[in-house]
């Protein structure tokens, strides 16, 4: 929820005037940014208001809301703008804040003060962004920071970083840095929390409908948590990631791949210490129509703001399924204390005509066309760790995981309406 706000803020934040000739043509760019926005918005569970709107020759105040209503209690993002106007373009310079609003739903006096200190009487996020004759625009923008002791807790918190440039065809791009932050508290536990730095970057252009073409590049360098009390201490550890991923539309079909690699996560909870190591995964999509996945993002939003389904999405879960795509996983795979576990999949929805998430009977007539593949490797060694001991061993049971050697597979295959499990037929649920 708090990502959806903050991006649609962003959203504004960047206030696209595409073509600033005029001071005149820069208002209109402005007001025709903003009715989209709120267009673009309007089935979904954000609501895009006006605060404040003062205007002259060469200078104007905007000041909008970004408000979202969850469990009765509603959540408001103010952002401040100011818009220097000239004949060349324009100068905006931005404030994201918290909505005051916000402190009647909290009730602890100290928790209040503390809410208002760091949320309200400083900015979110703060920035300027330019925008030039053509209609190419700049924004640097930079997050809260603050280095503060209270009482027995010490916080540290170090700005994000964010650019973000464009034009008037929509292309996009984004650089943007976080150093981390810090959180020591003595009293009752002795508690210690690190974020480390982290990047991220990527190049494309979003359509309607909130879905971005292009590639995205991100990495971290870990997270940590460790407690210590009376009682055994509490351990977690996440180790330096990173990924990326690609989408682009080919014959107005939607074909994406992405990778993740995790070097190592380790916790230890009161039970055997567990250490999982080279931890990657990569996948690939293809075959959705652009334009219904489009209108499918649209109406899952409406249901978010209206809590039902309506019958324009029931239809774009049936197109989207009758229009058919493909899902691989090349590579998936673990390693649990030294033990490794690796996973291949494939699966492929042809096109078809049968689809109908209303009618049950259509659904199953899909099953005949499903094609699905599964290969996976394990460790023997992994019996003997107690943490998966009890599930691999029912896996081991049922016969879904078989004797190689020292080690264990599984294969399994679903297609023409048949599947197989190691080499024998499975009788399947319909």
């Amino acid at each position: 929820m708090n990502k959806t706000l903050l991006i649609s803020s962003l959203v504004v934040a960047g206030i696209v005037v595409a073509g600033a000739g005029t001071l005149l043509v820069t208002d209109r760019q402005i007001d025709k940014a903003l009715a989209q926005l709120q267009e673009n918005t309007a089935s979904s569970p954000i609501v895009i208001a006006v605060r404040e709107d003062q205007s002259s020759f060469t200078e104007r105040h905007l000041v909008l809301t970004a408000s979202i209503e969850e469990a009765g209690q509603s959540i408001s993002l103010v952002l401040d703008n100011d818009i220097q106007k000239r004949p060349w373009g324009a100068k905006i310079e931005h404030r994201l804040y918290v909505d005051e609003s916000l402190l009647a739903q909290i009730e602890d006096e100290p928790a209040r003060a503390i809410f208002r200190k760091f949320f309200l009487d400083q900015a979110l996020i703060s920035g300027t962004t330019e925008i030039g004759l053509t209609g190419n625009y700049q924004s640097e923008l930079l997050g809260i920071a603050f280095d503060e002791v209270i009482e027995q807790t010490e916080v540290t918190v170090f700005p994000l970083r964010l650019a973000i440039a464009g034009d008037r065809t929509g292309h996009l791009t984004t650089e943007g840095s976080w150093q981390g932050a810090t959180l020591r508290m003595d009293d009752p536990e002795q508690i210690a929390v690190s974020v480390r730095p982290m990047t991220f970057e990527s190049e494309g252009q979003y359509l309607s409908g909130g879905l971005f073409l292009g590639e995205e590049r991100f990495s971290g360098e870990g997270f940590s948590f460790n407690m210590t009390s009376e009682e055994a201490p509490v351990g977690y550890e996440i180790g330096a990631m990173t990924g990326q991923g690609t989408s682009q539309v080919i014959d107005e079909r939607l074909v994406a791949d992405g990778s993740f690699a995790m070097k190592n996560i380790a916790f230890n909870a009161g039970t055997e210490p567990v250490q999982l190591t080279d931890i990657n995964l990569s996948f690939t999509m293809s075959g959705l129509v652009v334009e219904n996945l489009q209108s499918l993002i649209q109406n899952l939003n409406s249901m978010q703001a209206n809590g039902e389904p309506s019958p324009a999405l029931m239809e774009n879960v049936s197109q989207v399924l009758r229009d058919g795509f493909k899902m691989d996983l090349p590579q998936w795979q673990v390693s649990i204390n030294g033990q490794r576990i690796a996973l291949q999949a494939a699966f492929e929805l042809p096109a078809n005509d049968v689809a109908d998430v209303s009618n049950p009977f259509s659904m199953l007539g899909l099953v005949s066309t499903l094609k699905y593949n599964a290969h996976l490797d394990v460790a023997g060694g992994l019996s003997e760790l107690a943490v998966v001991a009890e599930p691999f061993n029912a896996l081991m049971m049922t016969g879904v995981l078989v004797e190689k050697g020292a080690d264990y597979q599984m294969d399994f295959i679903l297609a023409d309406g048949a599947a197989t499990l190691n080499g024998e037929a499975v009788p399947l649920p319909f």
